[in-house]
């Protein structure tokens, strides 16, 4: 099974939210997160993870594109625009890429929307506790024990953030200890078409 949620810890501890909600699941279902700010732009967005998760059960976790979001490889659309016409039509021209993108070497995703197993999540030990880099802790946590995460790349989101005036490279604080905040970036080029 496939279970979505949009987490609240009235706390700010997402880290924690999310592990709740994870402990909910069997070993074999998946969960999907989506931001309280995000919107998919097409109706077949819970679709592409199904694909996504039957092509490579054994990964680790998938993510979505959108339009503000601090990783540039992840970032694609119209920043400057909140016209829906326009982000849903994109968003369709994008459902016809049929490619995963091997992301397991970058610095972490920004948590938009994305799907996670319950054996991964076991397996790495969680999220951490706290606001900041819970996304980019999660994909290091996953790396280390061999699991890949990939990107969906014609899995579109609108995503609210910051809209007027706040650069979207802007983050939310920053957990003092996530390896995000000293190690480069890279392009990840690396990609599987799906059937």
């Amino acid at each position: 099974m496939i279970y979505v949620n949009v987490p609240y810890q009235s706390d700010a501890n997402l880290g924690r939210a999310y592990n709740s909600f994870m402990e909910l699941f069997a070993a074999d279902d998946w969960a999907v997160f989506l931001d309280h700010d995000a919107m998919p732009t097409t109706g077949r967005w819970f679709r592409q993870f199904e694909e996504a998760i039957a092509f490579i059960p054994d990964a680790g976790a998938f993510v979505s594109m959108a339009n503000r979001c601090a990783r540039a490889w992840q970032r694609t659309g119209f920043r400057d625009s909140n016209d829906m016409a326009q982000h849903r039509a994109f968003g369709d021209s994008l459902t016809r890429r049929r490619t995963l993108l091997d992301i397991s070497e970058t610095r972490g995703w920004a948590g938009v929307c994305f799907a996670v197993s319950k054996s991964a999540w076991q397996e790495c030990g969680g999220f951490a506790d706290g606001l900041g880099c819970v996304d980019h802790s999660l994909h290091y946590r996953l790396r280390d024990i061999g699991r890949k995460v990939y990107m969906i790349e014609g899995l579109y989101l609108f995503h609210w953030r910051h809209f007027g005036g706040t650069d979207p490279t802007e983050l939310h604080p920053k957990a003092p200890n996530c390896p995000c905040m000293s190690r480069p970036d890279v392009i990840p080029t690396d990609r599987l078409s799906l059937p």
